[in-house]
């Protein structure tokens, strides 16, 4: 039986700020360890497309370098280029 996959949605200049915006205010609150519910493209990886994954925790940081948001479980997010 096939896997099923999903492509991955282009995102419009006004979503990507909307998305922009979210994540400094995750960034602002840090040091409390928002709680956090993050949906993200996960590509498969034996064929094209992949699926859209929610993760819920608490967020530990955002490493700028990665371009990942860490949680506090060491779960690593992927963020698009264009929002960090």
């Amino acid at each position: 039986m096939a896997r099923l996959t999903d492509e991955r949605v282009k995102l419009d200049e006004y979503m990507k700020d909307v998305l922009s915006d979210r994540l400094q205010i995750i960034a602002d609150r840090m040091e409390e360890h928002p709680e956090i519910v993050i949906t993200y493209f996960q590509p498969d990886e034996k064929k094209n497309g992949g699926a859209y994954v929610t993760a819920v925790g608490m967020a530990k940081k955002i490493n700028e370098y990665d371009r990942v948001v860490v949680m506090t479980d060491g779960t690593a997010i992927p963020l698009m280029k264009s929002l960090v």
